[in-house]
């Protein structure tokens, strides 16, 4: 164990250390007097430490962690600090880096004596993020998904009151508000055909002669009034590559990968679109090349889950239902391709969609 016992405490050194479930045990007094590996473990990650011979105090002038809801936490609020002070509380927080963080229960209990009373109070932490994971996904998935069809629905109602206004008034330009309403509903429709192809992760596909480069350039082109809002110039290398796939749900892919480039890249930075063909390896390759944040090794690990988003992603509001990757995978393993994504933290990404060059 982390501490030797002592007092009315008799618990062998090491005996629950193989355990999952950290168990802290402190005495009346609020000193500590037991502790397995995993409750020493799991206060590192809430940047505690358990031997603090003035615990209490310290968690008082700075309660560690958010609760579940993101909130930091108040010194009322402490399980560890209620623990200390033979309290009774439980609660699930949130502990450790953004990146990395886990979703620990933890609950403090009085142990008693009919002789001699209050002996001592247990500390219990649990891990519990996969289930934390979960619980959050229909909220996260919520919060999302109207943030991503408010956008687009909030100038179409806009515009129809000015398209009605000019068409009352004779005015000439009701074309470009047209243009502006089929934009915005074409996103509608994207994000809808995102939903539906994710729910199946095996999209039927429609397989006909078509040109890569023709697919790759429509998908550009889809996405060129994005590159003008976040000022990102967008380069493109193809020639003309004939395959045998389904043009729109690959067009839909290559579409995400570059939305993802645009969401993530820098002001003023550039996003690289290039097609190469492997004749003797019966293959294509598109590759989108950008130089925003990089993946950090550990989300490199959960970028293909779908609605993952990562810490960039939420730190900086940056919009989307996190569907890109999971969508794009999907249309290249349903094509007999893959997916593949080489990065380093602050040195952008480099994602490569392949498929075959005659897919049967």
């Amino acid at each position: 164990m982390g501490a030797s016992a002592g007092g009315g405490f008799s618990v062998d050194d090491g005996l629950l250390d193989h355990l999952d479930t950290g168990i802290a045990i402190f005495d009346p007094e609020g000193r500590l007097r037991a502790a397995n590996a995993a409750a020493h473990r799991y206060a590192r990650l809430q940047g505690v430490d358990l031997d603090d011979l003035d615990l209490a105090r310290s968690l008082r002038e700075s309660p560690p962690g958010f609760d579940i809801d993101d909130a930091p936490l108040r010194v009322d609020q402490s399980v560890i600090l209620a623990a200390a002070e033979g309290r009774e509380a439980q609660r699930t927080v949130w502990a450790g880096p953004v990146d990395r963080r886990r979703a620990l229960r933890k609950s403090s209990h009085r142990i008693t004596s009919p002789t001699t009373g209050l002996e001592g109070t247990a500390l219990l932490t649990r891990d519990v993020s996969r289930r934390a994971h979960y619980d959050r996904l229909p909220h996260d998935f919520l919060a999302s998904t109207s943030h991503e069809l408010r956008n687009p629905l909030t100038p179409i109602v806009g515009h129809l009151e000015l398209l009605t206004d000019d068409i009352a008034q004779g005015e000439s330009n009701a074309a470009v508000r047209l243009e502006i309403l089929r934009r915005n509903v074409d996103r509608i429709i994207h994000r809808l055909d995102e939903l539906l192809l994710i729910e199946h992760l095996a999209p039927r596909l429609v397989l006909t002669p078509c040109d890569a480069a023709l697919i790759v350039e429509e998908a550009v082109a889809a996405r060129a009034s994005d590159a003008s809002a976040h000022e990102i110039r967008i380069l493109v290398d193809v020639v003309p590559t004939p395959v045998s796939a389904d043009a729109n749900r690959l067009r839909m892919a290559v579409e995400a990968l570059i939305g993802n480039a645009l969401r993530f890249g820098p002001r003023g930075s550039t996003v690289t679109v290039a097609l190469t063909s492997d004749a003797p390896a019966g293959r294509v390759d598109i590759t989108v090349i950008d130089e925003g944040p990089g993946f950090r090794p550990s989300e490199l690990a959960r970028v293909f889950e779908p609605f993952h988003r990562g810490r960039d992603a939420r730190a900086n509001a940056v919009p989307g239902l996190g569907l890109g990757l999971a969508v794009s995978r999907a249309i290249a393993h349903a094509h007999g391709g893959a997916i593949d994504i080489v990065s380093e933290p602050g040195s952008g990404a480099v994602v490569t969609l392949t498929v075959p060059i005659d897919h049967r």
